[in-house]
């Protein structure tokens, strides 16, 4: 009768390796959840400020100035909508702003007609005749008294800001999604907005 035949592995070795199978993955899990940060995995690859969760917009009654839509409970259904807060007089400040969003619009060619801007102005607009003209396809809002407090108040809540301080991205449902600063870079926005539209079945 023959011997048994000794294992070419220490015993220690077979325990080792069994251990090793075992912990190895959940050693390399703790490794990447200590440093997805410094590895740049789960980063947002957003240019803007994601809102979490987006905010559905209390739709209450603004009075219309100028623009190509008429405001009304439903303005925001089916499009995109840049969304910009200003004062009774567009400053320098607002009008670069506007002024990125209209850039922003016209960059997208053949989706332009997804994409619609808002300006929604604090106080009854006074010397705005300007915007009229170069901006044809910016519809002008006067949020007055509570209901349009409460309206603005929905968009710095959400983002934590004041007047003038950001741009607003609504989605096609009328949920306030993104935010961004009111000197963007165009590019960075365009980007973002690209992207949304690419994968956006709405619209």
């Amino acid at each position: 009768m023959n011997a048994p035949r000794q294992s070419f592995f220490p015993r220690w070795a077979i325990w080792v390796a069994l251990i090793g199978v075992f912990a190895l993955p959940l050693m390399i899990a703790g490794l990447w959840y200590i440093n997805v940060e410094q590895w740049g995995v789960g980063k947002t690859t957003n240019y803007g400020n994601l809102i979490t969760p987006p905010v559905k917009l209390r739709i209450t009654p603004l009075e219309w100035i100028t623009g190509p839509q008429a405001y009304g409970p439903r303005y925001f259904h089916g499009r995109w909508t840049l969304v910009f807060i200003g004062g009774a007089n567009c400053n320098p400040d607002c009008r670069a702003a506007i002024y990125a969003t209209r850039q922003i619009r016209l960059a997208l060619g053949e989706q332009i007609r997804r994409v619609q801007r808002l300006y929604v102005v604090t106080h009854h607009p006074r010397k705005l005749a300007f915007l009229k003209v170069e901006d044809p396809d910016l519809t002008i809002v006067v949020a007055h008294g509570r209901p349009g407090h409460d309206f603005i108040r929905q968009f710095f809540k959400a983002a934590h800001a004041h007047l003038g301080q950001r741009i607003y991205l609504v989605d096609p449902m009328g949920n306030l999604m993104m935010s961004y600063p009111a000197s963007v870079n165009p590019a960075g926005l365009l980007r973002d907005l690209k992207r949304l539209l690419s994968v956006s079945e709405i619209s």
